[in-house]
């Protein structure tokens, strides 16, 4: 890997990255015409993941035993990108380590924090996202291949920018749909799933300044009628904040979306077989009662007589004897002590700064 101006690592291009071919059986996209690059929004803080995200950037944060910007850029690929590029920011040199030497990826360090406006900006000034469709979403949405093919394909009947929608919930942007045309509507039924596609050209005019993806380029089409909408067919998750990041493991253990599980064990416990997932590597004592769904990520441990509930543990995390887990995130190393209580809690592991 090398890094040439602008902060950006280049690895050898390749239109087939490390992850598998298209295949329809696996829900990829079918290849018509030019493909799209793919751009993943990884530079975020995480703050409502903290004190986690003060450990592991958010993007490298595994719901279940994958991280979130691998499955983000799985589904680009899918979606029939021939490559793609991962901005940077917190945590920069921990996704860097990561990333690196995968075939067609490019990794955008930002030493401003830019915005999803800017940082689609200044991808596009420093050359890296050609003159035709650029597919956009970010690490912490879990999307299915074929809804961001879908949003790619809208392009093809017209228009500069499309969006992904889902239905509508307090605290997004409502918007509702004039045929093809998406409209800013307080009581509209629809929201950004954050996840869109874009002509290249059309980034032209957008500095690499800090800017939301709203203000620097949305509302001004909006205003012109020029945003098209593509209501997602399939699942999809925002895995943002610690009760949607334990959804979303749920949601990956039951085959929501078509990402394998890293190698492991996958059981059914209780009356209503919710899943429980053991890596390789994990292990819980005989007398410990998973209820899922719980993640073990590879190296981790629960002791006897413990009780784990709807709980994700990072690589090498453990549970001491007796204890009590409910509806908690355990970082990487993390530890809770035997006859301990945890109930909603995001426990990080031994202090080691994201970067």
């Amino acid at each position: 890997m090398r890094k040439d101006r602008g902060g950006v690592s280049r690895q050898r291009t390749n239109p087939i990255l490390s992850w598998a071919v298209n295949d329809a059986a696996t829900g990829d996209a079918p290849a018509t015409g030019p493909a799209p690059v793919g751009f993943c929004l990884a530079a975020g803080a995480g703050t409502r993941l903290r004190p986690l995200t003060g450990q592991v950037p958010k993007p490298l944060l595994a719901p279940a035993g994958r991280p979130l910007v691998d499955l983000a850029c799985e589904a680009l690929d899918r979606a029939g990108t021939r490559e793609i590029v991962v901005n940077t920011h917190h945590g920069a040199s921990q996704l860097a380590a990561h990333l690196d030497g995968r075939p067609g990826l490019h990794v955008l360090h930002e030493p401003e924090l830019l915005g999803t406006g800017g940082a689609l900006g200044n991808a596009y000034h420093l050359g890296l996202l050609g003159g035709g469709t650029v597919l956009v979403t970010s690490a912490d949405v879990l999307v299915h291949p074929a809804d961001l093919a879908s949003v790619a394909a809208q392009l093809d009947r017209g228009g500069e920018v499309a969006i992904g929608l889902v239905p509508a919930r307090p605290g997004l942007l409502a918007v509702r749909l004039d045929g093809d045309a998406t409209i800013p509507d307080p009581a509209g039924p629809w929201a950004p799933a954050g996840v869109h596609a874009l002509r290249a050209g059309v980034l032209e005019p957008v500095p690499p300044r800090p800017a939301s993806l709203v203000d620097a380029l949305l509302a001004p089409l909006w205003r012109r009628g020029e945003v098209t909408g593509v209501v997602l067919e399939h699942p999809w998750a925002d895995a943002g904040t610690p009760h949607r990041f334990l959804a979303a493991a749920a949601g990956l253990l039951a085959g929501r979306w078509p990402y394998r599980l890293p190698p492991g064990q996958l059981r059914r416990t209780g009356p209503g077989g919710a899943p429980v997932f053991l890596a390789e590597g994990a292990a819980a004592h005989p007398t410990a009662l998973l209820a899922g769904p719980v993640v073990l990520d590879k190296g981790s441990r629960v002791g006897a007589h413990a009780v784990v509930t709807r709980t994700v543990l990072a690589p090498g995390a453990s549970i001491g004897d007796g204890a009590h887990v409910s509806g908690s995130i355990l970082g990487p190393g993390a530890t809770i002590p035997p006859e301990a209580r945890v109930t909603a809690a995001l426990i990080p592991g031994p202090t080691e700064r994201s970067g």
